[in-house]
């Protein structure tokens, strides 16, 4: 007889919301190197492009959090060893940093060291990771099956990318020694993995972040299978794999490009001819228009420079087209990016429901007043000891 789970306990539930709520963050503005190693290219090009937000669940975050955790403990056991000198900051009290592919590509080193026993006159660049118990068990068979400078990329070729780009592109050349300290839960057990500088490794993964950041259309999936086990857990998967449209900001508009000359990671506007701040990235303007691919579900026929505007087709036919400005009493209807993004081909198919569907985001509102924040009941009891 199959065992009823018990509820869960009311109180953790609402603990794990207040982590998902404390830790939402915006978008990266740049090419994470510790991301780069992902399998994924489309996931990779997905997140560089903003095209929507990517959610970490309460248990992601709790893994995360432990992470950070984990990471001033071991740099205080290494920095209690006399002979370690183990630097988390530079001179300026800021984290190490390292980019690339004209500052689009960047990352930021827990720290470097010099004094393992191991190689003591050798400065090291330093990583520190968190993982589960049967990870740690993982890297423990990966060591013992490739020996350790060889272990790295076999346990997880996305911490072997990074290491290689951590050294790669060091501010004063190639560092030729990575070492990771590898952390079970809560601390608990420790091992180590140094690695060596590959050049030939570091251009290849420079090769295809380049790749990546210029693209301007959406690279291959990695499968076209929604159920693969990258796709499912993937934050994309319904715009990879189903009909969902690319939120509006500057990176998902066909006139934006990076610029990959110069070291600040500019980017660039095509329709206004100039540079665009971050700022305004994020809020994008009246005249983006989609990059084609971020329409899963329709098909680009007509592209009209004078006029700005794309012209589409949805696959039973029907027209319509990405304007400046709404146009729905025309044949094709005209739709702004804004309005364009909370729909699909089912609306755009279905005449009466597009209305209905976008009156949900009606622009008419002009003051929002906000709500008042009660003080919670119980503030105010005496503490029971």
């Amino acid at each position: 007889m199959t065992k009823i789970p018990e509820p869960r306990d009311p109180t953790l539930e609402a603990v794990d919301e207040a982590i998902v709520r404390a830790n939402q963050q915006e978008a990266r503005t740049y090419y994470g190197a510790s991301s780069a190693g992902g399998p994924c290219d489309r996931q990779n090009w997905y997140r560089w492009r903003w095209i929507g937000p990517e959610h970490i669940d309460a248990t992601g975050w709790r893994n995360i959090l432990d992470g950070f955790a984990s990471e001033p403990i071991m740099a205080e056991r290494l920095q209690a060893v006399p002979v370690i000198r183990l630097l988390t900051v530079g001179p300026d009290e800021r984290q190490f940093g390292v980019s690339g592919i004209g500052g689009h590509l960047r990352g930021h080193l827990d720290g470097v060291v010099k004094g393992l026993h191991q190689a003591p006159e050798t400065w090291h660049v330093w990583e520190h990771k968190c993982v589960s118990e049967k990870r740690y068990r993982e890297l423990t068979r990966a060591k013992d099956k490739h020996g350790e400078k060889n272990s790295l990329e076999n346990f997880d070729p996305k911490y072997f990318v990074q290491a290689q780009l951590y050294m790669g592109l060091a501010k004063k050349g190639p560092i030729k020694r990575h070492y990771m300290t590898v952390a079970s839960a809560g601390s608990r057990q420790t091992q180590s993995i140094r690695t060596e500088f590959q050049p030939e490794a570091f251009d290849r993964i420079i090769e295809r972040a380049t790749e990546i950041i210029n693209a301007k259309h959406p690279p291959p999936k990695i499968s076209e299978d929604p159920n693969y086990y990258i796709c499912k857990w993937c934050s994309f998967s319904e715009q990879c794999h189903g009909s969902k449209t690319a939120q509006v900001n500057c990176r998902t508009c066909a006139h934006s490009t990076p610029v990959t000359h110069g070291t600040d990671g500019k980017w660039h506007c095509g329709f206004f001819d100039r540079p665009l701040p971050i700022k305004e990235q994020r809020k994008g303007c009246p005249k983006h228009l989609f990059i084609p691919e971020l329409l899963p579900w329709a098909h680009p026929h007509l592209l009209d420079e004078v006029n700005n505007q794309i012209h589409y087709r949805t696959d039973k036919g029907t027209e319509f087209v990405n304007a400046e400005r709404n146009a729905w009493d025309k044949e094709p209807k005209h739709f702004a990016s804004k309005d364009l993004q909370h729909i699909d081909d089912t609306h755009i198919d279905n005449n009466g429901f597009v209305m209905e569907t976008l009156a949900k985001f009606d622009p008419s509102i002009t003051k929002v007043t906000k709500a008042k924040k009660d003080t919670l009941p119980f503030f105010d009891d005496p503490i029971p000891f």
